[in-house]
């Protein structure tokens, strides 16, 4: 049994907005950032440098992955439940994450804990095709 479990944020229409963010973003890239989600998933205390905490935001918390010189920025808090992870907002960070990006995600955390039902299992990439590689 997996000590954590991974969860995406759903918008009021039920959209995985991790999911979509992930999908926009170079297959290597996303690639990455889904293997680093299973190897968390997997261990039960992370390596100080895939999580950071975000100075005046107490309750949220980011990934730290990069790939191809790019910091990708999957941004989460520990909720709703024991051992869970919600995945709430992703952005790719040139210098530092803008205020209103924070706001955001927290906002959203907000939104999950107000009602659990907006989020579901997070969702890894399917395989890709020959054509798609």
């Amino acid at each position: 049994m997996n000590p954590w479990t991974f969860y995406d944020f759903l918008d009021s229409r039920r959209v995985n907005l991790i999911r979509s963010w992930l999908d926009s973003l170079p297959i290597r890239a996303a690639a990455k950032i889904d293997a680093r989600i299973i190897y968390m998933c997997s261990v039960a205390i992370w390596p100080e440098q895939y999580v950071s905490a975000l100075n005046g935001w107490p309750e949220i918390f980011e990934l730290r992955v990069v790939s191809a010189g790019a910091q990708y920025r999957p941004i989460f808090f520990y909720g709703p439940s024991r051992k869970a992870v919600t995945l709430v907002h992703g952005e790719i960070e040139k210098s530092r994450l803008p205020r209103r990006v924070l706001q955001h995600a927290d906002d959203n955390r907000r939104i999950v804990e107000a009602d659990p039902s907006r989020i579901e299992l997070h969702v890894f990439r399917r395989e890709s095709t020959p054509r798609e590689l």
